[in-house]
């Protein structure tokens, strides 16, 4: 081989080496974004609406209730809580329980529409607005309609519900 061929190779690669690093640099040295007022989602949508769908799914799990199952029920939308928020939940529906219990009063939720308020790579606030209608011993249904911010953050085992706010 001559010293001209031999110094073309290594000048390519150098080159190749050199972007290489620079593709790696780009793909895995910068930090993701973080959301902003000017840029609330930093995820794409594929991502974000896969989060808002969870809160939906989880969202009328919890909000539904039903006398005849009512401990059953507490200990399966807990298990779609962070801790944090599972005890926060539990201390605040075990003292409604014998009430719920004693009226026999059954709740249905359903998600009536939802989107991505702010959303990054381990956390989403998502904007559900829910219809429930609420049935108990002698008296007729009763219907409402609320809005909730549910915060879910990531872990290991997919999305989890963290905070709700409902009005």
């Amino acid at each position: 081989m001559s010293r001209r061929t031999t110094a073309g190779l290594g000048v390519a690669a150098l080159v190749l080496a050199a972007a290489a690093g620079a593709e790696s640099w780009y793909l895995w040295g910068t930090s993701a974004p973080s959301p902003t007022v000017q840029r609330p989602v930093v995820v794409g949508d594929v991502d974000a609406q896969a989060a808002v769908d969870t809160a939906a799914t989880d969202a009328a799990a919890i909000f539904s209730t039903s006398w005849r199952q009512y401990d059953a029920h507490l200990d399966q939308v807990t298990s779609l809580m962070t801790p944090d928020m599972a005890t926060r939940y539990r201390r605040s529906a075990v003292p409604v329980r014998d009430r719920v219990v004693a009226s026999r009063t059954s709740t249905a939720t359903r998600v009536a529409a939802s989107g991505v308020v702010q959303a990054s790579d381990d956390q989403v606030l998502a904007l559900l607005f829910l219809d429930q209608r609420t049935v108990a011993r002698g008296e007729p249904p009763a219907y409402a309609s609320r809005r909730a911010l549910v915060t879910l953050v990531r872990s290991d085992h997919g999305w989890l519900v963290d905070n709700v706010q409902t009005r």
